[in-house]
């Protein structure tokens, strides 16, 4: 009963902040999206008086009347002519179920489609494959350094996490990424300056040529993130597991000569799971929607750049869509840790 009712706070509280997330969304969006709509309403007004012109001027109407007869006819299609609480409300309802809609402009680079929903899908897709998969070897370097820095605290491992930690943490992406990309491009010629361009056809007839073509393109990005990422992650699962190190079991099964491989990767690894599967969870999350200044040095159409160019251009419906796949994802993500804790902790099953 306590861990059913744990559960299903946790799971409204989810909720809850989803709704109120997009609920600020669509309100801060509104004023810009409605004048658009405004927009393309009278633009649409003054074609079909043309059309209509065309086979002469109606009975009993004049040009005029006609005009804004046809806009209230839209307006009204639109739901324009409806309570301002009523439309937000309504925009709201209509991304929660994720009816999003055509987007105001095209973006070829992400389907030849102008439906929100499978842009979006298609950019996360790619952010995922360059910046999750960079995540996921940040996060298991990170641990595995962090951990053997914390079995040997002072020595030489400890003090290059320390100092690695520190310089990645105060180190733009961005700008290591033009490093990286004038270093091993304009300099060794290595690899292509531009992460993402046209994939030939025979190229991706064949999947061994077409997995190398993507480790040729993505080699500078990978290694990039990886620097930056690393060191945060080593040094905080560093001083995660000293403290752990400390406590009375890890004594014991050393004292019981248990090997130092399985204390370190058994014991302690088990004992500090959920601070580290927390940050690993959230880190993956946010590695999801990519980085906006990143992606456009990298050349890579992922999530950061469609937030950037549906900002530049006004399109409220990729930006409010966007959004809402954040908190979604970070929502769902976050309700998963709360119930895996929930079964670790004895004390949650056992609460009423």
């Amino acid at each position: 009963m306590g861990y059913g009712r744990y559960i299903a706070v946790r799971a409204v509280n989810a909720f809850v902040v989803l709704l109120i997330a997009l609920l600020i969304a669509s309100t801060a969006f509104n004023a810009l999206h409605e004048k658009q709509l405004w927009s393309e309403i009278y633009e649409a007004a003054q074609n079909r008086v043309r059309e209509i012109l065309k086979t002469g001027p109606p009975p009993n109407k004049t040009t005029e009347e006609l005009y804004w007869e046809i806009v209230s006819e839209l307006s009204a299609r639109y739901g324009l002519n409806q309570p301002l609480v009523v439309r937000i409300l309504n925009a709201t309802w209509n991304t929660l179920i994720l009816n999003l809609g055509e987007a105001r402009l095209s973006y070829p680079q992400f389907g030849h489609t102008r439906d929100v929903r499978t842009v979006i899908l298609n950019a996360m897709a790619r952010t995922a494959l360059l910046f999750t998969t960079a995540q996921v070897i940040v996060i298991a370097v990170g641990l595995f350094l962090g951990l053997q820095a914390a079995r040997r605290v002072g020595g030489i491992l400890d003090r290059f996490i320390s100092f690695i930690a520190m310089l990645s943490a105060s180190m733009p992406m961005f700008w290591l990424a033009m490093v990286m990309i004038w270093i091993f491009h304009y300099v060794l010629d290595l690899f292509p300056p531009v992460a993402w361009e046209y994939i030939p056809g025979e190229i991706k007839a064949n999947p061994l040529s077409l997995f190398a073509w993507y480790v040729h393109h993505m080699t500078i990005p990978l290694m990039t993130i990886i620097i930056v990422g690393f060191g945060g992650i080593a040094w905080i699962t560093r001083n995660i597991a000293i403290g752990t190190l400390q406590e009375d079991f890890i004594y014991t099964a050393r004292a019981k000569g248990v090997p130092e491989n399985k204390v370190i990767y058994g014991h302690l690894l088990r004992a500090i799971s959920p601070p580290v599967t927390t940050m690993s969870a959230l880190s993956i999350v946010a590695s999801l929607f990519g980085a906006i200044i990143s992606e456009q040095v990298f050349q890579w159409p992922g999530m950061g750049r469609l937030y950037y160019t549906a900002l530049y251009n006004g399109d409220t419906k990729i930006v409010i869509a966007d959004t809402f796949m954040f908190v979604l994802l970070f929502v769902i993500v976050k309700f998963i840790l709360d119930a895996t804790y929930g079964i670790l902790d004895p004390r949650i099953k056992a609460s009423k």
